[in-house]
């Protein structure tokens, strides 16, 4: 008796288990990337000056096709990580223009895809950024980001920009 009573309540669990399990609704996202600022931080240099800035971002992407293979590296997939670089002159945000334009600030996110039916993805994005090479154009040091992405199919995110960040420079 002891017996069968164990085997209808393993019975029973499972089908109510099965049953909410298919209550679970999965998240979906947009198709096109969708992102929004999260934080910046800076390391000092031995000098005490800020060197080395690291923005992060949030994203989500409703097909998970964020990210580029090592073999993409032309146009318009060289990048997929699209920043500029502004700093605060005469009280205006203005776009710092680096004198060598084979050198900027964009980067490359890797494959973000996900395995399994689910493409929906979220997460955050960390790009390092070497402030010590902007510090002989920099006239401020009140400096400011805007940020977008663009995933294989080529959609591109929305443009964030961040909150005003002052930093310690030479």
């Amino acid at each position: 008796m002891m017996k069968t009573y164990s085997k209808i309540t393993l019975f029973s669990i499972l089908i109510l288990l099965t049953g909410l399990s298919g209550c679970i609704k999965e998240q979906t996202y947009p198709l096109e990337p969708v992102i929004q600022y999260s934080q910046f931080g800076v390391m000092r240099s031995v000098n005490n000056y800020d060197s080395l800035g690291i923005l992060t971002i949030s994203y989500t992407d409703g097909d998970g096709d964020i990210g580029l293979y090592d073999s993409d590296t032309v146009e318009p997939y060289k990048y997929n990580f699209y920043l500029k670089f502004m700093q605060m002159v005469n009280g205006q945000l203005a776009e710092i223009i680096l004198p060598d334009s084979s050198f900027g600030f964009n980067a490359r996110i890797p494959i973000l895809t996900p395995a399994g039916r689910n493409k929906n993805i979220k997460g955050d994005i960390s790009i390092d950024l070497q402030l010590y090479y902007a510090w002989p154009l920099l006239i401020s040091d009140t400096i400011a980001f805007e940020v977008y992405i663009k995933d294989r199919a080529l959609h591109q995110s929305n443009v964030v920009q961040t909150p005003l960040f002052v930093i310690k420079k030479p």
